[in-house]
């Protein structure tokens, strides 16, 4: 094999190689600052203050509450609860899919998930970590026993240990919502009538006070689209690229 050949692999083989590192390395998306958003396997995450958040606007569907470190669970009309629900049926109980209400921003379809967080204002424990979100399909309103509730079809930490970094001080007091959720419509296919969210937070950074909830709204006026801005990893990884190949092409030209 000539130089110039075996030049061309070596690039071929670091570009490959750099991909699969970029891929495995968590995503953290920063959304404590105003507006601000990242995406997470198809997913985007926006910082939010959505408004009005009253009755007949947010339709609560899970609040965990809990004075540890680790809060999560899910959403059910099931009973007991497995993990830190709230055992009201106000707050935590069953979701149709045909109540998600459908966003479309460009070409494309997501089904709108609102998370409210509550902590401290002061310091570091102004801020929260959202370590897991994972998404079903069931087939009837009251499973229980995670993690059997159904068809997987979205999951924050498919391919690597994703998580989203939120600020309580930015939306201080309950019921004004702190982040948009987004996630792809397609995503949505198979058996199934019933949305369940299990979400899991404090990991990387401690649940300090109050409750986290997560609703649906219902008044379509009241939708903001997303911020949407290119992964990170794709612009790197399409800058090396072009890297690669302009160094390819000086080589085969010389």
């Amino acid at each position: 094999m000539g130089a110039r050949m075996r030049f061309i692999c070596a690039a071929f083989v670091s570009l490959i190689v750099l991909s699969s590192s970029l891929q495995a390395a968590p995503t953290v998306v920063d959304l404590t600052t105003p507006g601000s958003s990242g995406q997470i396997n198809g997913a985007w995450f926006y910082q939010a203050d959505p408004k009005p958040t009253g009755t007949g606007y947010i339709r609560s569907f899970v609040r965990l509450q809990t004075n540890d470190d680790i809060s999560q669970g899910y959403n059910t009309d099931g009973r007991p609860l497995q993990f830190d629900e709230n055992e009201s049926g106000e707050f935590t109980r069953s979701l149709r899919l045909a109540d998600v209400p459908v966003v479309t921003f460009g070409e494309t379809e997501y089904r709108e998930f609102l998370l409210d967080i509550n902590e401290s204002k002061g310091g570091d424990k102004r801020l929260l970590s959202l370590d897991t979100i994972e998404i079903y399909l069931g087939g009837s309103g009251d499973l229980l026993d995670y993690p059997n509730l159904g068809t997987l079809i979205y999951d924050l930490d498919d391919g690597a240990d994703n998580w989203i970094l939120l600020d309580y001080s930015l939306n201080p007091g309950s019921g004004g919502g702190d982040m948009l959720a987004y996630i792809p419509n397609s995503l949505f296919t198979g058996e199934g009538d019933y949305v369940y969210l299990y979400s899991r937070f404090g990991e990387n950074h401690a649940n300090t006070a109050g409750f986290e909830e997560w609703a649906v709204r219902e008044h379509e006026s009241e939708y903001e689209p997303p911020v949407v801005i290119p992964a990170p990893g794709a612009i790197l990884l399409v800058g090396l690229g072009s890297i690669v190949v302009g160094l390819l092409r000086g080589r085969l030209i010389s």
